[in-house]
């Protein structure tokens, strides 16, 4: 990738991407303020993404102002470090993205079962709590799990064409 052409829609590309994911970050943050919703900065995924796609867009500028012999020897000899302080915070932000991205998607996917109204951890009775249960209690617990499963078995039949 030496064209510098490429490099230079790269750099257009990630610019216009980051302005645009920064913008949507800060108005999302306004708009859960106004709400009464306190959101941290590094838990708003879109803030991150515009600020890793910045820090890439310089470091896109930097190889092109290399390339092009726009940067003194002087200065070339200082490009490394000042490439590690741009890719260094960008896959630290990449790493929050992912991770910002699997913790709301849990959440999500809990908020879900619960309007659902089934709980995994509430599908069935603890033996902890089927020992507080009377012998009454526990039969009929125990005949209820029968007949879902007998239910559950006839529905996996019909499925599979079977019955």
């Amino acid at each position: 990738m030496t064209d510098p052409r490429i490099i230079s829609i790269a750099c257009t590309i990630f610019a216009l991407l980051g302005a645009y994911s920064l913008y949507t970050g800060i108005r999302r943050m306004r708009d859960a303020r106004r709400v009464g919703l306190p959101i941290r900065w590094y838990q708003q995924t879109a803030l991150l993404t515009g600020i890793e796609y910045i820090l890439l867009t310089f470091v896109f500028l930097l190889s092109l102002a290399s390339q092009q012999g726009y940067l003194t020897p002087t200065l070339r000899n200082f490009l490394a470090p000042v490439y590690l302080l741009l890719i260094i915070p960008a896959a630290i932000i990449a790493g929050l993205v992912i991770r910002q991205t699997i913790l709301s998607a849990r959440k999500n996917n809990a908020r879900r079962t619960a309007l659902n109204g089934v709980r995994p951890a509430q599908a069935s009775t603890s033996p902890a709590k089927q020992h507080r249960l009377s012998k009454r209690e526990r039969q009929e617990h125990a005949q209820r799990q029968r007949e879902r499963r007998k239910k559950a078995a006839v529905a996996r039949r019909r499925r599979a064409g079977k019955a």
